[in-house]
């Protein structure tokens, strides 16, 4: 075989382009070497109070295990807390509502921007469950990007962990078992043993003009637009792609990008047509909240597995459990642990951080001695 001699200009052009091929534009941030194998977080901050008092709840999370809080805050009080708790050596990240915008004044002014459902209303004036639900429309570019610019100012935070997007998704069309005898229909008993109009919402103009010039027909006019898997899969599409749009943002700010999720990825595209198995986040949170779902201690671990599952590489999973489902009962509370660590989660985070008592913090430090340590 012919050797081919390579002069010195040649080998430069070689390494020029090949640092070309390997520059992206818009790299994924690097993760913090100093992870845990597995973490502790949770939802919330240190609460209100002075700043001693505030240090003194964040060292007493801290001295448990716990590693980092995702706050519901605005920018200034971000880096309030950023501030207060690299002393103690916990990550802030931005707890980010996305399509559910509850009063927001700006999003007031525009209808137009505002997800509709089958009967045609619109969720500005309708509010499905609950008064704060005001789910905007992914379909709506005037949405899109305000929603995206909220993104942004939070990712530019110096110091941030990660925004971490929530409600990225649609108003539910299905509740969980449980939390249907919360709420009333039309006056009566809420049983969801098929999908309600009121509740199956995407049907904003945008989005029914699109499916028909792509499909030749209007979905309300479908027979079976309630179940139909390509209007559900083309609803879900938008959501997925403003993802992401709002990842790479994150990523061009330097954060990471993380969101609260529904349990497992095929409960989310059922009950709130959310298509995260197919995301880009950096993280996912997905929310075990067994009680919601008539769920016993093995569906924590079942959620978590299921999730791990559909997981790209470099992607982490967090399992996420509401303190207020176990109660007094801190077996299983402790059980709750186990399970998200032993089906694969990279770590578990508690709803909320105010909830956990001096008897939850021993648990966990108990568990963060045996998994870190």
């Amino acid at each position: 075989m012919k050797l081919i001699k390579l002069t010195p200009l040649f080998l430069v052009v070689l390494l020029l382009l090949s640092a070309a091929c390997n520059d992206n534009s818009i790299e994924k941030p690097q993760q913090d070497s100093t992870k845990k194998r597995f973490s502790f977080a949770a939802w919330g901050g240190p609460g209100n109070g002075t700043e001693e008092e505030q240090k003194a709840r964040l060292k007493k999370l801290a001295d448990a295990g716990l590693t980092d809080i995702l706050p519901n805050a605005g920018v200034d009080r971000l880096k309030e807390l950023i501030a207060m708790s690299k002393e103690y050596g916990i990550r802030v990240h931005a707890w980010h509502w996305m399509m559910n915008v509850g009063g927001n004044k700006e999003c007031q002014e525009h209808p137009e921007w505002f997800s509709v459902n089958s009967l045609g209303q619109n969720c500005k004036d309708f509010h499905p469950y609950v008064e704060y639900y005001k789910f905007l429309s992914p379909f709506a570019p005037g949405a899109r990007e305000y929603i995206k610019r909220g993104v942004r100012e939070k990712a530019k935070i110096e110091g941030l962990a990660s925004v971490h997007f929530d409600y990225i998704r649609y108003v539910d069309v299905i509740l969980g078992a449980d939390l249907q005898k919360k709420y009333k229909h039309n006056g009566g008993e809420l049983i969801q043993d098929r999908i309600l109009p009121e509740y199956d919402f995407g049907y904003h103009p945008i989005a029914r003009k699109g499916f028909k010039e792509k499909f030749g027909v209007d979905p309300l006019e479908m027979d079976d637009k309630e179940e139909n898997p390509a209007w559900q899969q083309y609803r879900m599409n938008a959501i997925s792609s403003l993802v992401e749009e709002c990842v790479q943002i994150c990523h061009e700010e330097g954060t990471e990008a993380s969101g609260a999720v529904f349990p497992f990825p095929q409960l989310a595209r059922e009950y709130v047509r959310q298509d995260w198995g197919h995301w880009n986040l950096d993280t996912f949170y997905p929310m075990a909240y067994k009680k919601d779902h008539q769920g016993n201690m093995n569906w924590v671990g079942f959620a978590t597995k299921e999730g791990v599952r559909d997981l790209d590489a470099g992607q982490n999973l967090i399992t996420g459990v509401l303190v207020g489902h176990y109660g007094n009962n801190m077996d299983d509370f402790e059980e709750a642990i186990v399970q998200a660590h032993d089906n694969g989660a990279e770590g578990i985070s508690f709803f909320t951080a105010g909830s956990l008592s001096d008897e939850h913090l021993a648990i966990i430090k108990k568990y963060n001695d045996k998994y870190n340590n």
